[in-house]
């Protein structure tokens, strides 16, 4: 019994990670099998390359308020029920018969996608009340693992038929969503948010976040490109970015307690100096340096970023999630479409663009650190009168 006991902890444990990495994976799978859908479809890379652009815009734009939404009801059924539509969603999607109808379900299951994300990190908050950035940070290292893993599979799949791993990983979210765990109450006193986080307001932080993405996508989406003009191999690098991205997710979460705003400060500004070294420097040693540092600053950023907000919602963990998708997903939007305007000018450009940009967002952390420093004081000293 008790080992029988130990093993469904361990299942339940690792559920939201299996279930955020097959959801990453049915989000970005088609991006790397355009070229199958576009030819099954007798159409376009363009058009097909719209599945996904609409995928994202309903991501970004219906997260929040979907999020609203669902807080009224109980977190693990709504997060099940919600995985369940989505894996509806992705067996139509791959059972499509056409482009329109292909394009329509990917806007609606990026829907789905905006609502499920927020549930997730919310019910890995509720599941570790007193240990909110190790749960985060568990939770997200599906989504590391999604990239480096499951999309280069995803795209070996898509050689045979781009509808398998679509249908596959849509399946895979349910099927893990079903051993989900269960909201736990909180053990620790709750005067204060947390006994590493600050007092304030969720949205700076989300808005920093956005920001802090939006520089490091302006990097990443060119890196493949980069890395061919430096005469290396671009999936040699992209699976180096990919593998220091998993690691340093997995020991994020230990980071993520006290001072954690101060740590994301200090790898806003790492990373800034990495991708303007990106930039500026040349040859295949600098761009496989910059891509193991880079990826390592892109693993370590959400999860600090992430606690910060959950641990600032004050009850409202669902909308707060809500939030740090939207920042998510604007971020690598604005990334992207910004690089994509001015890698005309030199493949070095969007790199430039992303170290300035992240720059910017260090400067924003500091200056929301010493408000929330500020703030403490005078916290203290009225629960002291009190």
């Amino acid at each position: 019994m008790p080992s029988e006991t130990r093993r469904g902890g361990q299942l339940t444990d690792w559920a939201l990670p299996f279930a955020l990495f097959f959801a990453v994976t049915v989000e970005m799978a088609p991006a790397g099998a355009l070229e199958h859908i576009a030819k099954a479809f007798s159409s376009d890379i363009g058009t097909a390359a719209a599945g996904s652009s609409l995928y994202a815009l309903s991501t970004a734009v219906l997260a929040l308020p979907l999020s609203a939404l669902a807080q009224r009801f109980n977190l693990r059924k709504t997060a099940i029920l919600t995985a369940g539509i989505f894996t509806v969603l992705g067996l139509a999607t791959s059972a499509a018969p056409d482009m329109s109808t292909y394009l329509i379900l990917r806007s609606i299951q990026g829907a789905a996608h905006g609502a499920f994300f927020p549930l997730v990190l919310a019910l890995a908050a509720a599941a570790s009340p007193n240990n909110t950035g190790k749960a985060t940070a568990r939770v997200l290292l599906g989504n590391g693992c999604a990239l480096a893993l499951g999309v280069p599979a995803a795209e070996a799949l898509s050689s045979l038929d781009w509808r398998i791993p679509l249908a596959l990983a849509s399946c895979g979210v349910l099927a893990a969503m079903i051993c989900a765990p269960q909201p736990q109450a909180r053990t620790t006193p709750t005067e204060m948010t947390t006994t590493g986080g600050s007092s304030g307001s969720f949205v700076p932080i989300a808005l920093i976040l956005a920001v802090s993405l939006a520089g490091h996508f302006s990097y990443y989406t060119f890196l493949a490109p980069l890395a061919t003009h430096a005469g290396t191999q671009p999936s040699i690098v992209l699976a180096v970015y990919g593998g220091a991205v998993i690691i340093a997710t997995a020991l994020s979460g230990r980071l993520a307690g006290k001072r954690r705003l101060q740590r994301a400060l200090i790898v806003l500004i790492a990373e800034a100096v990495i991708v303007a070294g990106a930039a500026l420097l040349a040859g295949p040693l600098v761009v496989f340096a910059t891509a193991a540092l880079a990826g390592t600053c892109f693993g370590l950023l959400p999860t600090l970023m992430q606690t910060e907000i959950l641990d600032r919602s004050l009850g409202n963990q669902t909308i707060a999630s809500g939030a740090a998708v939207v920042a998510f997903n604007a971020g690598i939007a604005a990334g992207s479409a910004g690089g994509a305007t001015l890698v005309g000018v030199s493949i070095q450009t969007p790199a430039l663009i992303g170290a300035c940009l992240l720059g910017f967002a260090a400067i924003m952390l500091a200056f929301a650190g010493r408000n929330t420093s500020a703030q403490e004081p005078a916290m203290t000293s009225s629960a002291a009168s009190h």
